[in-house]
């Protein structure tokens, strides 16, 4: 289906003047977004392509330059795909915003519009790249390093992929992005964090260890402005209360707004792990390290290879064999005995 000079179909005008919503549910809808879905499918299996040769070319090398060990490597690897990620999509994100003629605030701007609000090109294909990673994200948390709060994220990706999937279908472009900008800042912190943890692990530096706990703390920083403040205060609000105005019938209104407090419960729940990082690091002068695997798997313990820790077990070894042989001896002088008897 053709679309004007501002991205904006037919049937998008059509639902402008018509208030039935199963406009968007029809054939015409699906047959008019037949591109999209395609662009969607080819773009999820490149980040794959993408991810693969970034790890195996470009940060394994940096994993064997520091004699990473194997257990570490694999979480290296994913952590420093995300990083590269959330920054990429941070700054093209924020380059999109910025080619828009509208604002954030006041936040009325984001459904002032509606459904013919412009949609362009940059906007529109932005927009499927990010549906296409949440899909991504969401196939390879499957054969990613199985986290304790694998089912949390599990949710979130869902969670993620149906509001941005809805948002794009139902034309919600605008709270959309906002929505993307502020998830992907806060990560960005996160997983570089986790990242240059691994490396500071191996090569005991302390400077790379203030570096990577700084980082902690900007992602902790970020998480709650970002989450926890501007996410239910702005956006969450905005869609509960302001929605109203763009239609009598907003389009799946309860379903998007369920899945925004799901994230929100989400946030709560991290941020709450968060807090008790830093009450450690605090109170209970521990480095952010020791309960890291609150949210990852225990991490394998390397056998020690120090001389002094590897005789131990040969001494008792060694005295073990000595009580046999003794408790040998003793039953042949015990049966002799008896013989002589």
């Amino acid at each position: 289906m053709a679309l004007d000079e501002n991205g904006v179909s037919e049937i998008e005008w059509e639902r402008l003047y018509n208030p039935d919503n199963s406009i968007f549910l029809s054939g015409r809808k699906l047959m008019s977004e037949v591109n999209a879905i395609i662009f969607l499918v080819i773009c999820t299996n490149i980040f794959f392509v993408v991810r693969f040769f970034y790890q195996h070319y470009v940060l394994k090398p940096i994993a064997l330059s520091f004699n990473m060990r194997k257990s570490y490597t694999a979480r290296f690897l994913e952590n420093g795909w995300y990083t590269l990620y959330y920054i990429s999509f941070f700054l093209i994100g924020s380059y999109v915003y910025s080619q828009e003629n509208w604002s954030i605030f006041p936040t009325m701007n984001i459904w002032l519009g509606w459904p013919t609000q412009p949609f362009s090109t940059l906007f529109r294909t932005y927009y499927l790249v990010e549906l296409s990673f949440y899909v991504h994200c969401t196939i390879a948390l499957f054969f990613e390093t199985r986290r304790k709060d694998f089912n949390q994220m599990l949710t979130h990706h869902v969670a993620t992929f149906f509001l941005v999937g809805c948002s794009y279908w139902y034309r919600y472009h605008r709270i959309g992005i906002a929505i993307l900008w502020i998830h992907n800042i806060a990560d960005i912190f996160l997983y570089s964090a986790k990242a240059l943890n691994y490396i500071s692990k191996e090569i005991k530096s302390k400077t790379v260890q203030i570096a990577c706990d700084g980082l902690f703390v900007m992602f902790a920083l970020s998480f709650f402005v970002t989450r926890l403040i501007f996410f239910p205060f702005t956006l969450i609000k905005s869609s509960l209360t302001e929605a109203y105005y763009v239609s009598v019938e907003f389009p799946l209104f309860y379903p998007t707004n369920v899945a925004l407090l799901t994230l929100l419960l989400l946030h709560m729940f991290w941020f709450f792990l968060i807090a008790r990082i830093i009450y450690i690091k605090l109170f209970k002068s521990k480095d952010f390290d020791d309960i890291r695997s609150d949210s990852d798997e225990d991490e394998p313990e390397e056998k020690p290879t120090q001389k002094g820790l590897e005789a131990e077990p040969t001494r008792t070894n060694k005295n073990n064999n000595n009580n046999n042989t003794k408790l040998s001896q003793t039953k042949v002088s015990k049966a002799t005995q008896k013989k002589n008897n």
